[in-house]
């Protein structure tokens, strides 16, 4: 199954003034149902692992590709989602972005990218009878590599 989905999110400052806006296109989504048993109204988590790879750089526009892994614990389904997010601004701006505060974050772009694929997940989760992810699915990230300007992570639950 192949879908693009171009809505676009403009992020402001305190003060409401524009700064950057991200779009984000999905390209590819891959769902499988496993043969584990999970009951409606049952809990599971999802494991995410993600990655983020810069494509192009000119002035004003970053274009980064992702790949979203998500696995459900227990092992009922798997989901696959890839992409690409441009990002239009001030150079400065999107550079702040892209750079992760900490090791323990991902970078606030990852965040505005699983915003727009989280509606997706929830949509597939319900179309293959599975329990809906929750909003806050991502608590806590890791880095597991750290070459390039934008790293891969792994996130869970």
């Amino acid at each position: 199954m192949r879908a693009r989905y171009y809505p676009t999110k403009r992020l402001y400052s305190d003060r409401g003034k524009f700064m950057v806006e991200v779009e984000v296109r999905v390209a590819k989504i891959q769902c499988e149902k496993l043969l584990g048993m999970a009951e409606v109204g049952s809990e599971i988590a999802f494991d995410v692992n993600a990655s983020l790879s810069e494509t192009s750089r000119n002035p004003g526009l970053l274009t980064l590709d992702f790949d979203l892994a998500f696995e459900t614990q227990p092992m009922v389904a798997k989901f696959f989602l890839a992409g690409s997010a441009m990002i239009r601004g001030k150079d400065e701006e999107i550079q702040d972005l892209i750079t992760l505060e900490n090791q323990d974050s991902a970078p606030d772009v990852f965040m505005k990218i699983y915003e727009k694929v989280y509606a997706i997940l929830y949509l597939l989760s319900g179309t293959i009878a599975i329990p809906y992810p929750t909003p806050g699915l991502i608590k806590k990230t890791q880095i597991y590599s750290t070459k390039g300007a934008i790293q891969p992570f792994v996130i869970a639950r």
